[in-house]
């Protein structure tokens, strides 16, 4: 199985990092960066996983932006979810609330299935690639994405805790994608309809789990005050990477990726969010000096992932679909 390159935005309103949780009159103007974007997959023959939320279905400017790569087979269109604009809408969204793993059973299946029929009556496709916003994914969420007929999820961020906040714990969660069994974070024994592709999370050592030991022990009480984490990041002795060009230059994110290739990854997923394609919509992306960079930094991945490592371009749904078909994963 030769490796795949999964690239894949959360598609989404922008006014995100304001801190607050709007769930009215949600402007999409972000998504006039699309083509531009979109023009760097088509000269890699790249084809994006777009994962649209409630604002963005119910904009038509928004959609249009997305129908001539739809209808051109460029991308696929999969789902995202804000819990606190996607109806059945609610007067009072916190923090906690934000996260869909945190809403009762049933809210959970309500707010899914609405924007499931919300693309599905849009774009004339059914969904079957999903991603939680703020990737809060629970195992009532994933009995539901299966339920609903989705057979790929991308919402786990092994080695991240977003628990302070009231989100998910993925420290202790694989890298590898999985089929999703009764617990999201237990991979199942056997095949099951819901294959789990997480967020590629790594560092800059071939041994993760060991580096994961060492940077969970550094971020501990009695060492933490010694700062020895943040000098050895500085040396780029132990560094923890996200594939994001929101979050590393394209040196840290080819970095990953040989560490990926060293030990037989048959994938690796690059998100971003669709609000930093434009600038000043995003912390990541001020000004237009910064979009450049960004632009670039996803080029020169593309390139390197494709060029130098042999990695092909995959949607979330292509690749779940092979890993399924892939005998060796029967039973892992």
């Amino acid at each position: 199985m030769t490796a795949k390159l999964i690239v894949t935005i959360d598609t989404e309103e922008e006014g995100l990092w304001s801190g607050k949780f709007s769930g009215y009159d949600n402007p999409v103007e972000n998504l006039a960066g699309i083509p531009a974007f979109q023009a760097i997959c088509d000269r890699h023959d790249i084809r994006p996983t777009y994962l649209v939320n409630s604002p963005v279905v119910s904009n038509e400017q928004g959609c249009a932006v997305l129908d001539d790569i739809l209808r051109d087979g460029r991308c696929e269109i999969g789902c995202h979810i804000h819990p606190w604009n996607t109806p059945p809408e609610e007067d009072d969204i916190t923090s906690e609330r934000s996260y869909l793993c945190n809403l009762p059973r049933e809210l959970q299946r309500a707010k899914l299935t609405t924007v499931t029929a919300q693309i599905e009556q849009r774009f004339g496709i059914r969904p079957t690639s999903f991603r939680a916003g703020r990737y809060g994914l629970d195992d009532d969420g994933a009995a539901i994405l299966k339920e609903l007929g989705y057979t790929v999820d991308s919402s786990v961020c092994p080695y991240m805790d977003y628990s302070d906040d009231g989100g998910p714990d993925f420290r202790g969660a694989t890298w590898r994608p999985y089929f999703v069994g009764e617990k999201l974070l237990e991979p199942a024994p056997t095949r099951t309809e819901l294959v789990e592709v997480p967020v590629s999370f790594g560092f800059n050592w071939t041994n993760f789990e060991a580096a994961h030991r060492l940077d969970e022990f550094l971020a501990g009480p009695r060492v933490r005050r010694f700062r020895v984490k943040g000098i050895l990041e500085r040396l780029g002795a132990l560094r923890k990477i996200k594939f994001s060009p929101e979050k590393a230059d394209s040196g840290r994110l080819n970095a990953l990726a040989d560490a990926y290739t060293r030990q037989a990854a048959p994938c690796m997923v690059m998100m971003f969010h669709s609000s930093s394609l434009q600038p000043g919509y995003s912390p990541y992306v001020p000004d237009p000096a910064a979009l450049d960079t960004f632009l670039r930094t996803i080029d020169e991945t593309f390139t390197y992932c494709l060029d130098t490592l042999g990695m092909r371009g995959a949607t979330l749904s292509e690749f779940a679909a092979e890993f399924a078909a892939t005998p060796v994963h029967a039973g892992a």
